[in-house]
């Protein structure tokens, strides 16, 4: 009867295991798909701030000063359009550790934990570049438990063939001692039965 509940078992809890998997991975892609969304956001409302202060800038302050002091406004004028392109350029190309990161350990401030197979390993993910390497292991867990219940699929057509159904049903007799004391009985009856 092992050969029976051996694979039935076994596809059961990788199945437990594929859903498990399923509704993580699908909880760390739908993360960083809202984590690249929400850097997108903030991204363009950072720089949208930061451009409209260079329009503000460019028509008062600083012209007013550099005009007066130094040279002419209109010099002043491309002095401060220049300063807050370059900050703005800037803030564009660090927004993965200056908006990104923190973002995402925002999103993960109950800290997603990933288990190995003994469950004793805790993941923390905190960098855009952690989440990625993270989905490309589920990927592969996924993909491995994919093949173990095909494979286990394969093993409960394989046990329920008739030749090996006999062959368990044959092996649980010779080895069940209830079955054994059952049949000895009905032999002795039988024996008994013919004596008379």
């Amino acid at each position: 009867m092992d050969d029976f509940t051996r694979p039935v078992s076994a596809i059961s809890n990788e199945f437990k295991r594929y859903i498990n998997l399923r509704i993580n991975y699908m909880g760390l892609a739908l993360n960083k798909k809202l984590a690249d969304f929400m850097s997108q956001i903030i991204t363009l409302f950072v720089l949208a701030g930061v451009f409209s202060m260079v329009l503000l800038m460019l028509s008062f302050a600083f012209v007013f000063w550099y005009g007066s002091n130094a040279g002419t406004y209109y010099h002043g004028f491309l002095i401060v359009s220049l300063t807050y392109m370059l900050i703005g350029l800037i803030i564009y190309y660090f927004r993965e550790p200056l908006l990104m990161n923190p973002l995402i350990k925002k999103l993960h401030s109950k800290h997603f934990e990933m288990t190995n197979e003994d469950g004793d390993k805790s993941i923390i993910i905190s960098t855009k570049e952690d989440m990625e390497k993270y989905l490309e292991i589920m990927d592969l867990q996924i993909e491995q438990s994919e093949l173990l219940m095909h494979k286990y699929v394969r093993d409960i057509g394989d046990a329920l063939k008739p030749s090996n159904i006999l062959n368990s049903l044959m092996t649980y007799a010779l080895t069940s001692s209830n079955l054994m004391m059952s049949g000895a009985l009905l032999v002795l009856r039988y024996m008994r039965k013919r004596k008379r």
